[in-house]
């Protein structure tokens, strides 16, 4: 926003000189007054700290590095959200797919889902690290094939959730009501790949970037920080296809949630639902809730917040936009609907508090 930046982001090749994923190199000489770095390798962490300049860290893996000031998406938090999202499918058995053992990321992430979904989680066992780039596809296959379904998998990158779906469907596995995937971070040109849309925890990058970008602004005019961490409580978690279970559904159940999930923008209502599944008002009532333990006026309101939620996150919408398309008349009646179910206006909620 406010410029001044010299941005370095890791590419596949720079000038025929091969990095790791994820790894950047300061150049020769690069000469500045302050640095925003994730410190996902101990080479980079060496090359901020001998730049000699305030330096301020947003990855999960450099709160490792001691002394050093991080701005971070709270990863117990994190855990504990994407595991109650995940628990919430009513799912028996869960899987996880983690982070390599020697890339030396904190654990902080796999012990909070690990402590809410139980100690028989499904943990996914990395190849070798010698192995890892030529056996992680077929290691994955092997696991997602020999798991009990239907299961709900977390996995810690978008990466390993793309991979993961396009394993499944290429085994016949349907996604998601026999596995149901969610990702604890986000990333949108992997995502942009995938056969469907991965759900996943929004951890408030925006707020992250703010925090980091004003403790680093204290820091440059020589004010010490007053905390080497601070962390900062993740948003929601998004649902998009990759975990929009119906299956445990029966017939009659699963048809309504697809009615209203097509119908949002015509503004049904569980009057127009019971006209379209051809029941009374009373038998829709007793039939949803049998299934689903809720008055089918609350399945409906979730669907709203859950769609509106997923705009909110994913697009440029405007409100009055996405109003329309969750079937509000209005953008008052859209926002009051927002803030009386989440208790934060939808602006917040796409750009909370620093942006």
């Amino acid at each position: 926003m406010h410029g001044g930046w010299d941005f370095l982001y890791p590419a596949s090749s720079i000038n025929g000189l091969q990095y790791p994923k994820g790894e950047v190199s300061l150049p020769e000489g690069w000469q500045g007054d302050g640095i925003l770095f994730r410190g996902t390798s101990d080479s980079l962490w060496s090359k901020v700290r001998d730049a000699g300049c305030p330096a301020v860290n947003v990855s999960w893996r450099g709160m490792r590095y001691s002394p050093l000031v991080s701005v971070v998406a709270d990863p117990t938090r994190c855990g504990e959200m994407v595991a109650s999202y995940i628990a919430s499918k009513d799912f028996q058995v869960f899987g996880y797919v983690g982070v390599p053992p020697w890339q030396g990321y904190p654990q902080q992430l796999f012990h909070a889902i690990k402590k809410s979904l139980g100690c028989d989680l499904r943990v996914f066992e990395f190849p070798d690290q010698k192995d890892y780039r030529s056996r992680l596809r077929q290691a994955l296959g092997e696991w997602v094939k020999g798991l009990p379904k239907p299961i709900g998998i977390v996995t810690w990158s978008t990466d390993q959730a793309r991979i993961l779906i396009s394993i499944c469907l290429t085994q016949g596995i349907a996604i998601p009501n026999e596995v149901s995937i969610v990702t604890c971070e986000y990333d949108e040109l992997s995502a942009a790949l995938a056969p469907i849309s991965i759900s996943s925890v929004f951890q408030n990058p925006n707020e992250v970037g703010f925090k980091a970008a004003k403790t680093l602004h204290e820091m440059m005019i020589g004010r010490p920080s007053t905390a080497s961490l601070e962390l900062v409580p993740p948003v929601d978690v998004i649902e998009r296809e990759s975990s929009k279970v119906v299956a445990f559904y029966d017939d009659f159940t699963q048809a309504c949630l697809r009615l209203i999930d097509q119908n949002l923008a015509d503004g049904i209502n569980a009057t127009k639902l019971a006209a379209a599944m051809d029941v009374s008002r009373r038998t829709l009532e007793i039939k949803i809730a049998r299934t689903l333990d809720k008055p089918p006026s609350v399945v409906i309101d979730e669907i709203k917040l859950r769609k509106a939620k997923q705009l909110l996150s994913d697009t440029d919408l405007f409100l009055d936009d996405i109003a329309k398309r969750t079937g509000f008349s209005s953008t008052s009646a859209f926002t009051r609907f927002f803030k009386r179910n989440l208790g934060c206006a939808p602006s917040m909620y796409r750009t909370p508090l620093g942006a």
